[in-house]
């Protein structure tokens, strides 16, 4: 599909404005750091959803001509186009309404997990959408984006929210004012009919209205938001010369729980070339490079680690591998990776 100029300019727009920022999150200078990143981000949405609407035939401009609201695009893109699911809406919500704020007005403090969770999935929303939507542009955005921290007090989003919960009655804190900020991005996305995010004074008349006995995170979107979206936190992970390594993630209640890393040596826990496989299955190598290929072991860390020896790596397989791919074929005797 053809696209207009109007929209392929917006969306190359909105795609500079992201970049700026993710600049911004990496600024070493801490001024106003937080404020500009929650700006560029609004607008890279704002710009972005826009040419989206566009793209789908709708209208971007009310009847007296402006351009509609970010937060009404947003509401266009998740109720009526169905392109974000409702996380990823509350997720652009909060940054919105955390934008509003910056503004407009002085910005609470915000724990850096708390930003980090939300533009690391406002990015890979974004990521996901302009490839998709606009493939031919996305090459814009395909580059490693390194962000180094050295505060050793790593915890997530959720449990950084979890903390704010015991001050959403206390209206003269910081706490409550960010706790209402994030409420009101999550509680514009559970209606279709709302055009503008709810004011302070409403939303304090409403949680002033419960029983003081009640819990009061169960009255808050954003405790439904916690519940359901995943959390991210950025580790850095050093390796010795010659092993490689994967991250363990297990349930747990513990905000602060290790992250388990486990060393590997490649020569002995994948010890299978594409050959190796080819002659213990009775299979030529081509076969197994196509069955490999169509049933994504490369992406699985359990089957296969990719041995730096060019610019592409070379494959090489575990014993795991080598069952997986025993059993499959015991299981489909006629399958034909050559088939498209």
């Amino acid at each position: 599909m053809k696209i207009s100029e109007q929209t392929k300019n917006l969306t190359l727009k909105s795609v500079e404005a992201m970049k700026l920022s993710i600049e911004h999150f990496n600024k070493i200078d801490p001024i106003c750091w937080k404020e500009s990143v929650l700006i560029f981000n609004s607008l890279s949405w704002e710009l972005f959803m826009k040419s989206l609407i566009l793209k789908k035939k709708g209208v971007i401009y009310e009847s007296d001509g402006k351009s509609i609201t970010a937060e009404k695009a947003l509401n266009k893109i998740h109720f009526t186009y169905k392109l974000i699911t409702k996380e990823e809406a509350q997720t652009i919500g909060q940054i919105i309404s955390l934008r509003n704020s910056a503004t407009h007005n002085l910005l609470p403090n915000i724990d850096n997990e708390i930003l980090t969770h939300l533009v690391h999935y406002s990015l890979s929303s974004f990521h996901r959408l302009v490839s998709k939507e606009f493939k031919s542009l996305s090459v814009n955005l395909k580059k490693d984006y390194i962000s180094v921290s050295f505060d050793g007090d790593f915890t997530f989003y959720s449990h950084k929210v979890e903390k704010l919960y015991k001050f959403s009655r206390k209206k003269a804190t910081e706490q409550n004012e960010l706790l209402y900020l994030l409420d009101r991005g999550c509680k514009f996305i559970e209606s279709e009919s709302n055009s503008q995010m709810i004011s302070k004074k409403e939303w304090s008349n409403i949680l002033s209205a419960k029983n003081k006995k009640s819990r009061m995170a169960y009255h808050l979107s954003v405790y439904g938001y916690t519940n359901k979206q995943e959390n991210i936190r950025y580790v850095p992970v050093q390796i010795a010369k010659g092993y490689s390594a994967s991250v363990q993630v297990s349930p747990s209640k513990n905000p602060n729980a290790q992250v388990l890393i486990k060393k590997t040596d490649p020569n002995k826990d994948y010890p299978y070339f594409t050959k190796d496989l080819a002659s213990k299955l009775g299979k030529s190598q081509n076969f197994i490079a196509f069955v490999c290929k169509k049933l994504k072991i490369k992406e699985n860390q359990n089957y296969c680690y990719l041995f730096r020896n060019n610019s592409k790596g070379t494959p090489v397989y575990s014993d795991a591998c080598l069952n997986y791919l025993k059993d499959f074929l015991n299981k489909n005797p006629y399958y034909n990776p050559f088939k498209k």
